[in-house]
């Protein structure tokens, strides 16, 4: 099995986008983009955890667990590259959630480069989209906009019932959390819509370097005056990669 590319291969492909394989199952569990040896980090990772005898175990990444399984049956990651020769990592960017929008299930943690503010949807769903009201920037307080997918949603109500939107707006996230004092409310965003908020009371540790945060559905007269209404189009410009964006609104003293 390879695992790198000559350089005469790796200069050829430039930026790509990649699939991993489950070879049990032939399933597509990770989507990623990247150049050189990017695509076959992941399962050497986790094979030289493995020959360290460092334990792969529950609170690792679910990516890490599928490969350690994998390699448990004697087994290699099957590696697909979906695109290559693109001409910059924006536009991998681009193809690389274009691609994660096809696959559900993905053990990647967060959504494509994009995907809930361009990615699929419904005829219906934009008409109803661009149709709300969009909702006025409060300047008594700072928030921020949590963009989450239906779909994780709808997996998570199996496990969590009513309770599912929460779950996945509040766990996890690639960012320094600030003080709750600051940015007190957490906006769950899906399709541009704002489906619900919540009250931050703290933030805690969660896996790989990122942070959740604890707390519960906002008191009314917040709610009020934001769900079921779009976000401006400010939060939702193309460039903005990360799921997770902190108001930056002027407040008053007033």
């Amino acid at each position: 099995m390879f695992d790198s590319f000559p350089p005469e291969v790796a200069d050829k492909l430039g930026y790509y986008v990649y699939r991993l394989i489950d070879p049990r199952d032939g399933q597509t569990f990770y989507v990623g983009k990247g150049k050189g040896n990017r695509v076959f980090r992941h399962a050497q990772g986790v094979a030289e955890r493995e020959r360290s005898e460092e334990a792969i175990g529950d609170n690792d990444p679910q990516k890490l667990r599928v490969i350690h399984g994998i390699h448990e049956e004697g087994l290699e990651v099957i590696h697909v590259i979906q695109r290559w020769g693109l001409k910059d990592e924006d536009t991998a960017f681009e193809v690389e959630a274009a691609l994660i929008d096809c696959y559900r299930g993905l053990t990647n943690l967060q959504a494509g480069h994009g995907s809930d503010d361009y990615g699929v949807a419904n005829a219906a769903s934009l008409i109803r989209r661009f149709t709300r009201k969009v909702y006025d920037e409060p300047k008594d307080f700072r928030y921020l906009l949590i963009k989450v997918q239906q779909w994780r949603v709808d997996e998570a109500a199996g496990t969590y019932g009513n309770d599912a939107r929460y779950q996945i707006t509040r766990w996890c996230w690639k960012i320094k959390p600030r003080s709750t004092e600051e940015y007190p409310y957490a906006f769950s965003v899906t399709g541009g819509i704002v489906k619900e908020v919540y009250k931050i009371d703290r933030w805690i540790p969660a896996e790989e370097k990122r942070y959740a945060f604890e707390g519960s559905v906002a008191e009314e007269a917040v709610r009020h005056r934001f769900v079921d209404k779009r976000i401006p189009d400010a939060y939702c410009k193309k460039g903005m990669a990360s799921p997770v964006l902190f108001s930056k609104n002027e407040l008053t003293n007033e």
